[in-house]
């Protein structure tokens, strides 16, 4: 699966809230998946990068790589987890905070300068540094415990599968004796997001990948423990920090 795709499959649910991107979004991904063409390809990209958050995580994960921002491994380094995470410096994290993250509409350059000085040690940019620590940096999203786990990326082995409805047998984000945890638990996703259908062939014992209440991708073995890995990763340096 090409980068941009990955991309789009996880920028769906919260576009179709509202929260992030432009409803342009929308048509470019649908009309992408009807025809893989060079053109759509570019709509695509052109669409995704109105994206601030989500494409600066591209862009900082891909400099520090040598790579493009939708490069399959850099989309899936932010969305999944993979070792171009590893690559990216501390204090490049810090200057995407600052030079991206703030301005009109978006965090107080002050408030962002404190979040760029305080990324705990061992985080990386991964989707569940910015759900997880940041939270959000428009204000769009109220800032919760479930809302943080809803925007947090989660995965499940599919048990029940009826319609455009699945149920997993996933986690969800809670708080343990003051620290953040994941706990197990059995949820219902749905496979079509906006009209348009991720999932279509969805089996008993797959694994898949949620967002915002949404089934987005199938994942692989390996993909769902490097999923796991780089979540708990910054889990732990929240929690130490």
């Amino acid at each position: 699966m090409k980068g941009v795709e990955i991309s789009a499959r996880f920028a769906l649910p919260p576009n179709s809230l509202s929260y992030c991107g432009t409803s342009l979004f929308r048509k470019a991904f649908a009309d992408y998946l009807e025809r893989k063409s060079a053109k759509n390809e570019l709509a695509l990209c052109s669409a995704l990068s109105k994206f601030r958050a989500h494409y600066a995580y591209l862009r900082v994960i891909a400099k520090a790589n040598g790579l493009q921002p939708f490069d399959a491994r850099v989309a899936e380094a932010l969305w999944i987890g993979n070792s171009l995470l590893q690559k990216v410096k501390r204090q490049d994290m810090a200057k995407t905070i600052v030079r991206e993250f703030s301005g009109e509409g978006l965090l107080p350059k002050r408030k962002a300068v404190l979040l760029a000085k305080g990324i705990p040690r061992g985080a990386v940019p991964h989707h569940s540094f910015h759900t997880l620590y940041l939270h959000t940096i428009t204000g769009v999203v109220p800032p919760s415990l479930r809302t943080a786990d809803m925007c947090r990326i989660s995965w499940g082995r599919v048990v029940r599968a009826c319609g455009n409805r699945i149920e997993i047998d996933s986690q969800k984000l809670a708080r343990k004796k003051g620290k953040l945890a994941l706990v197990a638990r059995r949820k219902t996703v749905r496979t079509a997001c906006a009209g348009i259908e991720l999932l279509p062939k969805i089996r008993i014992g797959e694994t898949v990948a949620s967002h915002w209440g949404f089934a987005v991708a199938k994942l692989s073995r390996s993909q769902r423990m490097r999923l796991e890995k780089y979540t708990r990763m910054n889990l732990r340096a929240i929690n130490r920090a």
